[in-house]
């Protein structure tokens, strides 16, 4: 699979060019839910995200599952193309049904990380890192061991991520804290309401217009170029 096709992809394609059906559907499945879940960093609206993609699709009337062997090789094409768009993409967990991922903008994050009440958020938590890879990969580090944990109830989700993906520092630790919430929208505002509703109106309009390009048929790498 090459970076040309895998950046080619439309969502009004049955077959990506030079891909075979399964190829295909592992293009398409990754590139819907990527710009389903993750509109506002391709927009540049948003720092980073979090998401999972399911490990099946619904093609021709039926489910199908996506082949590992493939999938591996698209997210390793995918991640070698992004950082020529400004972005980076890791994974942070597997299991039979599903691969979660992590997508940011490391010169927007970076912008992010410099916000003094962000970092002190992030210095209680015990962050230590100094530069965004640094805390980037605290940060998966956490997120790992928490998937690993799931079911044995031994680690609680770092909700510090709140941080890394754009949301207010006051909404991050509000939510920390337990207090409650003024508003609830694309996360939990715990400020001044209209303030925050003007912050979700913007980011979903910028995830809105994203989805919609893709959407009408232009292809991926027109997305990430702006």
């Amino acid at each position: 699979m090459s970076e040309q096709h895998a950046m080619g992809v439309r969502l009004t394609d049955e077959l990506v060019e030079g891909c075979d059906t399964c190829e295909s559907d592992v293009c398409l499945a990754f590139s819907e839910t990527l710009v389903r879940m993750a509109g506002g960093v391709i927009a540049g609206a948003k720092p980073a995200a979090i998401f999972n993609m399911p490990m099946r699709v619904y093609t021709a009337g039926r489910w199908r599952k996506l082949s590992r062997h493939v999938l591996d090789e698209a997210l390793r094409t995918y991640a070698g193309a992004l950082p020529g768009y400004g972005m980076s993409m890791t994974v942070l967990h597997r299991t039979d049904k599903r691969v979660y991922l992590l997508v940011w903008r490391p010169d927007l994050l970076g912008r992010t990380l410099a916000d003094v009440e962000g970092l002190a958020i992030l210095r209680a938590c015990g962050y230590v890192g100094a530069t965004v890879d640094q805390l980037v990969r605290e940060l998966r580090h956490r997120l790992v061991a928490y998937y690993l944990s799931l079911g044995a109830g031994e680690m609680t989700f770092p909700h510090e991520i709140g941080v890394f993906l754009g949301y207010p520092p006051e909404d991050v630790r509000g939510f920390v804290e337990g207090r409650v919430a003024t508003c609830r929208g694309a996360w939990l505002a715990f400020g001044d309401e209209q303030a925050a509703r003007r912050r979700f109106s913007a980011l979903e309009a910028h995830e809105r217009r994203c989805r919609t390009r893709f959407a009408s048929g232009e292809p991926l790498r027109a997305l990430f170029a702006g």
